[in-house]
């Protein structure tokens, strides 16, 4: 396992060296800054699990420095070592949420006590570290932005509690899921997608949430665009979300299911608007992960284009096609109002057009542009594609069963049917396999 990185910070440069030497000693990766700024540049190059400052330091001093880096990543541990530290100080500072306060001159292994409590508490998630993050395996990120949020994704996957992940359709929410559920303790167990919406009607939608307990007993289920549930679906959510807590809370009982909601919407207009329960916000909201749009993680397209291309070409049977340098700009300063769901069409369009090795600007310009127009246009197609995710989770949840899904879906089967064809979904590819 590879040891965790700890960032240094003193203008000092011999006690910035002992501490240096005592933590690498302990098997820890050391990086130096000698200013708040540096460190703050390291910060984002080098993504420690936790960070030690000095406080009294010119320039920038170590309460500043802890402020800037609490509001870029709240979740990394902050110690701070003074030799003017006080008692109020030391309340004052952890109030403010700074892991530790030591004194100096301090004591090495309660320095290095410190640390390892801090390391425990921030889980590793930078891309490039190997082992370290086979736990988010096919979720792309390595921005600053998306740094954060993988940190508290990994904290989350150790937790039964209820999850609410918000962010812009086509962020990846359902990505985010099944990457926690994937590095959770029942990651063996069901994961079941429950899509929300008006199409089935509430009877419709209540047998759908029923059936879909049933499947992902022991798993997750996940309730994608919770502020379109019927009321009487959240009636009978709301007891179990609660149950859930106070066994999680208690760990006197292992909870049944997970449940992980998503929502595109700001749940507390639809709170203000009476079209969703505060209560069961609130007892799904114990965690809460907020979802990016793509256009402010930029820095991740070209990660997000190499993954999707090389998915596309394992499909295919083919071999990977690259972009040309300014087809790649082109990608990275586009608007992207259907995020990283619109990348991955737009990246598989062109793909399976360009007749060349590199994939021209002039190629990917000409695909921006039409598909611009139907992600912001479009509704039908929006339609169409939520009827299909629909179908396709109803046919899932029920192994195939036709008269089941009709049933769920309140329409006569010759009508059912023609909804499967319309989409080109067979009922025999959802049957369990023969053993």
């Amino acid at each position: 396992m590879n040891a965790a990185r700890i960032l240094v910070v003193d203008d000092d440069p011999d006690l910035l060296d002992l501490i240096g030497m005592r933590l690498t000693a302990a098997g820890y990766e050391v990086a130096p800054a000698a200013s708040g700024a540096e460190a703050l540049a390291l910060f984002r190059a080098e993504r420690p699990r936790a960070v030690i400052t000095d406080l009294r330091m010119d320039g920038m001093d170590g309460h500043a420095l802890f402020q800037r880096l609490h509001a870029e990543a709240p979740s990394v541990p902050v110690i701070i070592l003074t030799a003017h530290g006080t008692i109020p100080d030391a309340v004052a500072a952890t109030q403010r949420g700074v892991f530790g306060f030591l004194t100096k001159p301090f004591d090495g292994r309660e320095l290095l006590a410190r640390v390892a409590d801090a390391v425990a508490l921030s889980p590793p998630i930078a891309a490039d570290r190997g082992a370290e993050t086979a736990w988010r395996t096919g979720f792309v990120a390595a921005c600053p932005v998306m740094d954060e949020l993988l940190r508290q994704a990994r904290r989350a996957a150790e937790s039964d509690d209820p999850l609410l992940i918000s962010g812009p359709r086509g962020s990846g929410k359902e990505a985010l899921a099944r990457v926690i559920h994937g590095a959770a303790s029942r990651a063996h167990k069901p994961f079941v997608v429950m899509r929300c919406g008006p199409q089935a009607g509430d009877a419709g939608e209540d047998a759908a949430f029923g059936d879909a307990l049933d499947a992902a007993r022991g798993g997750t289920l996940f309730l994608d665009d919770v502020g379109e549930l019927a009321p009487g679906v959240q009636t009978r959510l709301l007891p179990l979300v609660r149950e859930i807590s106070l066994f999680s809370a208690g760990g006197a009982k292992a909870r049944t299911i997970r449940v992980i909601a998503a929502s595109s919407q700001a749940l507390d207009n639809a709170i203000r608007g009476g079209q969703f329960r505060a209560d069961l916000f609130y007892s799904l909201n114990q965690t809460a992960l907020a979802l990016p749009p793509l256009a402010e993680r930029r820095d991740d397209i070209p990660l997000l284009v190499s993954h999707f291309a090389r998915r596309w070409a394992e499909r295919m049977r083919g071999t990977p096609h690259g972009l040309a340098p300014d087809a790649l700009t082109l990608l990275q300063e586009a608007p992207w109002p259907g995020n990283v769901r619109q990348l991955r069409n737009v990246v598989e369009q062109v793909l399976g057009q360009t007749v060349t090795p590199l994939v021209p600007a002039s190629l990917v310009r000409r695909v921006l542009r039409d598909d611009n127009e139907r992600e912001m246009g479009a509704f039908d197609d929006a339609r169409r594609a939520f009827e299909y995710d629909y179908l396709v989770d109803l046919l899932t949840n029920t192994a195939g069963n036709v008269a089941q899904a009709a049933r769920i879906a309140q329409r006569n089967r010759t009508e059912f049917y023609k909804l499967l064809a319309r989409h080109a979904l067979d009922p025999a590819t959802f049957k369990p396999l023969a053993k």
